[in-house]
């Protein structure tokens, strides 16, 4: 494997999946494993892997070498789930916790399991104490990512595993929307609150207090010029006058500069609509092309043979 690409969502989804364990397990026993699904994209070429995304999988009762048996139902199912909301990830790898130097006989036995799904599957290792096997080729993090090959020891195939690289020099890459979500969470403490929350969440906190403190003020003058009107209030011609300066400085509806911008406004909202729906049936015309290409294809092999 050449290009492997990890994205920070698939570290956070296996931390967070092993201190929820680690919560609810006994604290004088020893640190529980967690196991689960990698998901991602694979080039055509086969050779530049992208780690995406990740799930957690249910582990049964063990085998009886006292390896981890996989709920490989539970996985099926999980896989159709992710399948119809994320059509382009497939199951690249697993991931499991683990404090040894090198992945062992249970880890090969697990692989083993989960090779009916796919054969070429990757094993990511996560170390909670630190850097698994010493930490080479994979920079500050304590995960190392392998991949399956069959050597043969005495004229016997033997599986192992083989450690692979990140993707530039060893670094998790990552998109926009990743990059806001990770710097979000690194300023959440411990407790669950956040004393230096990120720049797009001090920015949403200070629309909605903007937006609470309008609400409030604009209640107070509806309802002081409704008591006026009931006459429960005297008359404050001063205050009135500024509340009429007020509603005067707001743009009349009925105006023809408000008339045009609502409706250029309204059209470009139609507008993205329609593209979006333009996009969604040319990428289903192209889907059935495909399909018809290839149902094609083998109609005319099958009458090319007989």
């Amino acid at each position: 494997m050449e290009n492997v690409t990890l994205h920070p969502l698939v570290v956070i989804n296996i931390s967070d999946h092993l201190t929820r364990v680690r919560a609810n397990a006994d604290a004088a026993a020893a640190p529980p494993r967690v196991f689960g699904a990698v998901l991602g994209t694979q080039a055509a070429a086969g050779r530049r892997v992208e780690l995406a995304n990740s799930f957690e999988l249910k582990v049964a009762a063990a085998g009886s070498s006292g390896s981890a048996a996989i709920d490989m139902d539970y996985l099926r199912t999980r896989l159709e789930q992710y399948k119809k909301t994320f059509p382009s990830l497939d199951m690249l790898g697993w991931y499991s916790t683990s404090t040894a130097p090198a992945p062992d006989e249970s880890d090969i036995a697990v692989h083993q399991q989960l090779c009916e799904l796919n054969e070429a599957l990757l094993y990511l290792a996560l170390d909670p104490s630190g850097l698994v096997g010493g930490g080479g080729g994979t920079g500050d993090l304590p995960i190392g990512i392998f991949e399956s090959e069959v050597v043969l020891v005495g004229e016997t195939p033997t599986p192992r595993f083989a450690r692979l690289g990140y993707k530039d020099s060893h670094r998790v890459d990552s998109i926009e929307s990743e990059r806001i979500a990770v710097d979000h969470v690194a300023h959440i403490l411990p407790s669950g609150e956040s004393s230096s929350a990120s720049a797009f969440s001090q920015h949403l906190n200070g629309m909605h207090t903007a937006i609470n403190m309008l609400t409030e003020r604009i209640e107070i003058i509806s309802r002081y010029v409704a008591a006026v009107q009931a006459g429960t209030v005297p008359f404050d011609h001063a205050l009135l006058r500024q509340v009429k300066a007020l509603c005067a400085r707001l743009p009349a509806l009925d105006s023809d500069a408000f008339r045009a911008e609502f409706v250029q406004d309204h059209n470009n909202s139609l507008l993205v609509t329609q593209l979006a729906v333009i996009t969604q049936g040319a990428a289903l015309t192209n889907e059935l092309i495909d399909k018809f290409n290839v149902a094609y294809d083998r109609h005319s092999r099958r009458r090319g043979i007989f």
